[in-house]
């Protein structure tokens, strides 16, 4: 990094943590590679999150009392995030974003509850988890979203399964929530052959 200020390097490769904090006066390019990649997590924030990191990006670009220049590598160039941000439209990626949440129910118009049930064996942790999902759909219903197999399904020898509540902004039903995840938590715990179950509970995960 000191090299590079210091103008002792001409060129700069590196990841996300690159856009963090640095700000290098003698930068004239900026280029990302695989820019759509960003889009395709499986989480409703992936459009918020590439929007940030490559207006951060590009922000990175110019030289003092001179322009920079940026250029995204995408297989999707037409993509509605990468079309905002090549054209610095914030006010029009918020618009689409917000109105895409709305229709498909995720914050800010809904409080998001996310339960991981794990286990060292793979068929045990899914067994726990369509347990655990019925249990809660005894008095939650549709709010109850799973359970699925998350991107990342092992972790440290262990196999995870996640379950999502989508409830509405009031701090009754995020109260009975939490009660009926207490409870039905015990409940799992408490039947033969599951007390070894792992059971993560993130309210509003971020």
């Amino acid at each position: 990094m000191h090299d590079f200020e210091d103008q002792q390097i001409d060129v700069l490769v590196g990841t996300q943590m690159v856009t963090k904090g640095l700000d290098f006066d003698n930068v004239g390019l900026v280029g990302v590679v695989g820019a759509d990649q960003l889009l395709r997590f499986p989480d409703f924030r992936a459009g918020e999150r590439a929007f940030q990191l490559l207006t951060q990006v590009a922000g990175r670009a110019g030289r003092k009392n001179k322009r920079g220049k940026v250029l995204i590598q995408a297989w999707n160039p037409d993509h509605p995030v990468l079309k905002d941000v090549i054209n610095n439209d914030f006010q029009g990626f918020l618009k689409r974003e917000l109105a895409e949440r709305k229709e498909f129910q995720y914050p800010p118009f809904v409080r998001l509850i996310h339960l991981d049930i794990k286990h060292k064996d793979d068929k045990m942790a899914d067994h726990a988890a369509q347990i655990f999902a019925g249990m809660l759909r005894e008095k939650m219903g549709a709010r109850v979203m799973g359970p699925v197999i998350p991107h990342i399904p092992r972790i440290r020898n262990y196999y995870h399964r996640n379950i999502m509540l989508k409830l509405e902004r009031t701090g009754t039903v995020l109260q009975a929530a939490k009660l009926l995840i207490k409870n039905s938590t015990e409940r799992l715990l408490g039947q033969k052959g599951f007390s070894s179950v792992g059971v993560g509970v993130d309210v509003d995960p971020i």
